[in-house]
């Protein structure tokens, strides 16, 4: 017992000084010392033991006006070990690879075909992987991304977005937990992963906050306190599936007029029609940047529809305001293609039907990162919720 407190205690200061180096590029041992209050010996013997592991990189001593020894920089070390990121969408599998400084090194799409399920498909793009690029050993997990909801007591994923057989729905997560075994494996939902890399990538101070993803569907993630509710299962809320209008049009979920069938891109060309001609009834997509392009040019329809667009998202934002009481809410993933006129609505209409006394303290803007951003944020979820210094984390398998 006292050996496992021990290796949990050296894990969790090893996690610690990593994720301040992280946070603090360039930063050096005395530093660390000062900000944790852990022993300089101590310290200097972690640091030490993540530079022999090719964690940390010791990039020499900076410039300083004090005399004596100038202290060596510390940073994540590049390109040294990797998390493979599989995010399924619709019919569609995005492989990349991630290292642990955050960059994207390989990125693929991989086009399911009607003999092939996720899994099949997953198994074989990360075997292509490791015979072609990527050497075992420096692959330190595996995180599966989904645009759904998942429940981890009874090992289900429910979307209204993936293209799920009905055998994939009742065994899924089952097989994908032994789909890897050399490998940790999490299987993550994607709003968590975005919601997680602002949160990390962007140093957002508040510790309330809300995270709304636009894509293929829409989705939330709150942090309380500075902790993701619910972890990265996406079980705790699915906003996307809140009804703002329950005689609106059917929704896959078998609910009308959730916000998945009014705020999607997909829904767009059905409902411009519904404001007049447009400047965009020819194209047969109608994209969120289209949208905003039009709006800004003066089309009468497009700025309807991004008023009304802003109109429904703020009703449902009011009534989250009034359950959590954010700080911050971030609109990501598309989002920010929709542009200036559509915040600057959504601003305007929470005032009018928020509850004032927590709408006026709760400050809105739209993502600061790329809308692939999911992939970055799965790997260092990863890194800092499941992986371990001190264990031997193959096999290990994780939901959210």
């Amino acid at each position: 017992m006292r050996i496992a407190n021990q290796q949990l205690i050296k894990d969790s200061n090893m996690k610690l000084l990593y994720s301040i180096v992280h946070q603090n590029r360039g930063i050096s041992r005395t530093q660390l010392a000062r900000m944790t209050r852990l022993s300089k010996t101590t310290v200097s013997t972690l640091v030490d033991e993540l530079i022999c592991r090719n964690f940390i990189l010791d990039t020499g001593s900076s410039e300083s006006e004090n005399i004596g020894r100038r202290p060596n920089n510390l940073i994540i070390r590049p390109q040294s070990y990797y998390v493979i990121v599989l995010n399924w969408i619709v019919d569609i599998i995005f492989v990349s690879v991630v290292d642990i400084a955050g960059n994207s090194v390989y990125n693929k799409s991989c086009q399911l075909s009607p003999e092939e399920t996720y899994l099949t498909l997953s198994r074989k793009c990360v075997d292509q992987l490791l015979d072609t690029r990527f050497s075992r050993e420096c692959i330190l997990g595996i995180c599966v991304s989904v645009s759904a909801m998942i429940d981890a007591v009874h090992e289900e994923i429910y979307s209204t977005t993936l293209s799920l057989k009905k055998s994939d729905d009742i065994n899924l997560i089952r097989e994908l937990r032994h789909l890897f075994p050399a490998f940790p494996v999490a299987i993550l939902e994607d709003t968590a992963c975005y919601a997680y890399a602002e949160k990390v990538y962007t140093h957002i101070e508040e510790d309330n906050f809300a995270f709304i993803n636009f894509g293929r569907g829409i989705g939330a993630t709150i942090f309380i306190n500075g902790m993701m509710l619910g972890n990265a299962s996406g079980a705790v809320t699915q906003f996307g599936h809140y009804s703002p209008d329950f005689s609106g049009e059917l929704c896959a979920c078998g609910n009308r007029g959730c916000l998945e069938t009014i705020l999607s891109e997909h829904s767009i060309k059905r409902q411009l029609k519904t404001f007049g001609s447009s400047l965009l009834d020819l194209q047969e997509h109608i994209t969120f940047s289209d949208l905003n392009k039009a709006a800004l040019f003066g089309d009468y329809a497009s700025l309807q529809l991004l008023s009304f667009m802003a109109e429904i998202l703020a009703k449902a934002t009011a009534n989250l305001i009034c359950i959590v009481n954010p700080d911050l809410i971030i609109l990501g993933g598309s989002a920010p293609a929709l542009g200036p006129i559509f915040l600057t609505e959504f601003r305007r209409f929470l005032s009018e039907y928020g509850f004032n006394k927590m709408v006026s303290s709760t400050s809105s803007r739209y993502s600061q990162l790329d809308s692939d951003a999911c992939k970055n944020g799965a790997m260092k979820y990863f890194f800092d919720q499941h992986f371990s210094f001190a264990q031997n984390n193959a096999g290990a398998f994780w939901i959210g």
